[in-house]
């Protein structure tokens, strides 16, 4: 048999025509369904993307949140005493008070020093002005006396004091000015 006298075949045959339209309309549906599904696939793939991209951004937050929260417990835990040691600065006054007018501060000063020793367990410290340039952060100027340098503190007149670097009171004192 040659090839044309196939071709004659396929002719009348109607089966063997129906059969290869059946197929041709088969692929046209399934392009048209990969088509579809392809279309899907990119849209699905793009709304994975999005939630992936939501994902990483609501842990980033999750994360900066969790660490601002730890950094502002920190900060409590540090500060949770100010006000009872606020509170105690009255004392130690009068104890600074009683040694400047006292002739005898044998029995004040170790107390004094012992209270300074336990408060300094909590971030407790006091802020050395005497000699010191000014600096309007730890220092309040209540008078000005004539000197040889400018700015320089000549006198405390109350101690001022600092909770884990933070001033709770000023020094007062007097600067000097040419």
């Amino acid at each position: 048999m040659s090839p044309h006298s196939t071709s004659s075949l396929n002719r009348h045959d109607p089966i063997g025509i129906e059969m290869e339209h059946s197929r041709q309309r088969a692929l046209a549906r399934d392009r048209v369904n990969m088509a579809q599904m392809a279309g899907k696939f990119l849209e699905l793939s793009q709304q994975l993307d999005q939630y992936k991209d939501l994902y990483v951004r609501q842990r980033a937050e999750m994360e900066n949140y969790a660490r601002a929260r730890d950094r502002e417990m920190d900060q409590m835990k540090k500060n949770a005493g100010k006000d009872i040691i606020k509170s105690i600065l009255p004392i130690l006054d009068t104890m600074d008070a009683a040694m400047l007018n006292s002739k005898d501060s044998t029995q004040i000063k170790p107390m004094r020093d012992q209270l300074i020793k336990i408060l300094s367990s909590y971030g407790f410290a006091e802020i050395q002005s005497k000699g010191k340039k000014f600096d309007p952060f730890m220092h309040e100027v209540i008078a000005v006396s004539p000197s040889e340098e400018d700015g320089i503190v000549l006198e405390e007149v109350q101690r001022g004091y600092k909770l884990n670097n933070e001033v709770i009171r000023t020094s007062k004192v007097i600067v000097g000015k040419r």
